[in-house]
């Protein structure tokens, strides 16, 4: 077992190159002038269309300055303390099982064309991680409460929750990641003391599934209609037209409340019914014009709306999403 002993001098390597990874990412996406944000973020419409790994990706690139700035502090402070307490190997963990949490919640419940970015449910992973360790120590909210640090954190995580629910904030990404390093928190610190039991093991355990079952739902959530809407698209790209009518069909039969899920089959409805009449006009780079990729969203292409969604000419102008990204 590992002795913890206080050394002001003591670099914390893994939360060190946490920060800089973030750091190098963020100077790369200015340079590049956004495109590497658009590279790397995570809408339901790309992830559903089989670019899974988004939702990974998505917790490395940042939407300003001010958004990785805010971010790298909070993961230094943050990364720093739990290194100290547990060690590189736990940080890392504890770092990326939250990263994962907060995309995977805000994934499966935000409105499909919103992008998701930042390494926000990252450090609130962290954040728990330091709250689920004073717990332990005290082993109450009471106790909790009665240490200072413990306390300013606590009024630091009341200033965060508020800040949630402001537009432009995921409230789930942030939730995600922090439920995660709580129990893992409290994991490692039962760990270190040598007295992990099985309800603290299947706790930690239960975390890592549940959000195994979030990715696998953010990822084919098949009681969405997006879901199928992108598998329509993905028919009409192999020159299926009858089966992508089905699955269009079908995505309409579906719950679409949601203005990018509306948007989104409005663009389909409207490529489907001009492309045999003007399949110049109407082609295969048309149909892909909500997708990230080159054919769709690019570089040039600020975040915002309609995200090159085919409008219906006969119709008002398609309806804009409320914006949850991270």
């Amino acid at each position: 077992m590992a002795i913890r002993q206080y050394n002001p001098g003591y670099m914390p390597p893994a939360t060190l190159a946490l920060v800089a990874l973030n750091v190098a990412i963020a100077i790369a996406d200015i340079i590049s002038g956004g495109v590497i944000e658009k590279l790397g973020w995570a809408r339901g419409i790309d992830v559903q269309y089989g670019e899974y790994w988004r939702l990974f990706t998505c917790g490395w690139v940042h939407g300003s300055v001010m958004h990785i700035a805010f971010n790298a502090y909070g993961i230094y402070v943050l990364g720093s303390i739990v290194e100290r307490l547990h060690g590189w190997k736990p940080t890392v963990i504890i770092y990326m099982v939250s990263l994962m949490g907060g995309s995977a919640l805000a994934m499966a419940f935000m409105d499909p064309a919103i992008p998701l970015v930042g390494a926000s449910g990252a450090a609130y992973g962290l954040f728990g991680a330091v709250l689920g360790f004073f717990y332990v120590k005290t082993g109450s909210l009471k106790g909790l409460v009665q240490i200072p640090a413990a306390r300013m954190l606590l009024i630091w995580l009341a200033f965060g929750a508020y800040m949630s629910t402001r537009p432009g904030v995921s409230l789930l990404g942030h939730l995600g990641g922090f439920v995660p390093g709580v129990i893992l928190g409290m994991f490692f610190e039962h760990k270190y003391k040598r007295e992990l039991d099985l309800y603290n093991s299947l706790a930690a355990a239960l975390v890592c599934v549940a959000i195994a079952g979030l990715t696998a739902f953010a990822c084919a959530p098949f009681t969405r209609s997006t879901w199928y809407a992108t598998r329509a698209l993905h028919a009409y790209e192999d020159g299926d037209l009858e089966r992508g009518d089905e699955l269009l069909q079908e995505a309409r039969g579906r719950n679409h409340t949601r203005a990018g899920e509306q948007n989104l089959l409005t663009h389909l409805t409207v490529w489907r019914r001009f492309h045999e009449e003007l399949p110049k006009v109407y082609d295969m780079d048309a149909l892909r014009l909500p997708l990230t990729h080159a054919a769709g969203i690019t570089s040039s292409i600020s975040p915002g709306m309609p995200y090159n969604f085919l409008r219906d000419p006969d119709a008002p102008e398609p309806l804009e999403p409320v914006d949850t990204g991270d």
